[in-house]
């Protein structure tokens, strides 16, 4: 077996990126010999990524992220909007505040790249981003666009249902306040971020969904609750989806936002924990308010989160 066959079987077992060096010490080659093959393997095809000090990943049947692919599948209303696309970024929130620092944008404009090598989670915690398996994606909206900014996660979650329901027949559920489920896994998280300087506020909603990402490189993470939607995904046609559900449902009545996010929610009734302040507590999720909080049942009183993070005790 040519030296290009073994290194194509090795990164098709892989769920990770391979390092170059340990194939060449299993093969008994050079450095060199390795990238030689990598290169034949290319030129017959193959989409090989390849990353300084990480090594090497191949992915099948993939559809790289494409702008006028894109923006093909976008409405007539957002014909003029900016679409962003790269390679990899340190994170799409980040990358469209500075993009739109150097030159405004108009409202909806988005980025999508294809890895984040620093994606953004809520509370400090960081989203794994690796490069080709998931959808990550930011759109920037400006002041004048936004009737209510404390509702813009709740409105993203809403319209990040939608549109992947309309590839999927996958049971895919709300958790409160920005984690989208399915199969009992975190298969998507939403990070709405706001900047004020220049005296206008403009708001980025940053949209993270694990498409491919082997179970295993979550483990490799100690990530334990999160999934991958493991689905046959057009990337290119959720990215326009997201951006034209987002569009048509941040001008809904908040009545009818509100109304499909409780719809959506898998939250109600279920026994959950959380902290406020330093304190711990145990109760049971009742509502969710006008105002998109949740009203918490705790031993005989109703407790109300604004904010923050909830995680859904035993069985459900």
């Amino acid at each position: 077996m040519k030296n290009k066959d073994y290194i194509l079987q090795a990164l098709k077992e892989a769920d990770d990126y391979l390092s170059g060096e340990d194939m060449a010490g299993k093969l008994n080659i050079s450095r060199a010999a390795v990238w030689q093959a990598i290169k034949a393997l290319r030129q017959d095809g193959y989409r090989i990524d390849a990353v300084t000090n990480r090594g090497y990943r191949l992915f099948e049947n993939h559809e790289a992220l494409d702008a006028a692919i894109i923006k093909k599948h976008l409405k007539s209303e957002l014909k003029d909007v900016a679409v962003l696309v790269k390679n990899r970024v340190d994170s799409t929130n980040d990358a469209i505040f500075r993009e739109d620092a150097h030159a405004p944008l108009p409202s909806f404009s988005f980025m999508a790249a294809e890895e984040q090598t620093a994606g953004k989670g809520r509370v400090g915690k960081s989203f794994l981003s690796p490069y080709g398996m998931g959808l990550y994606l930011s759109t920037i909206i400006h002041e004048g666009d936004v009737s209510d900014p404390a509702l813009l996660t709740i409105t993203a979650a809403v319209a990040l249902k939608e549109a992947l329901m309309a590839q999927t027949d996958e049971d895919i559920k709300i958790k409160w306040v920005n984690d989208l489920y399915c199969n009992h896994k975190k298969i998507a998280g939403i990070l709405t971020e706001a900047n004020f300087s220049g005296g206008k506020a403009r708001y980025v909603i940053g949209l993270g969904i694990n498409i491919t990402t082997p179970e295993g490189l979550f483990e490799k993470q100690s990530l334990p609750t999160a999934g991958s939607l493991g689905a046959a995904i057009s990337r290119n046609q959720l990215a326009a989806d997201i951006v034209n559900a987002l569009h048509t449902w941040i001008q809904r009545p908040i009545d009818e936002i509100l109304n499909a996010y409780r719809k959506y929610n898998l939250t109600i009734g279920k026994t959950i924990r959380f902290a406020k302040g330093d304190i711990e507590y145990t109760g049971v999720a009742e509502a969710i308010d006008d105002d998109g909080a949740l009203l918490v049942a705790v031993e005989g009183r109703t407790l109300r989160l604004s904010a923050g993070a909830i995680s859904i005790e035993s069985d459900w």
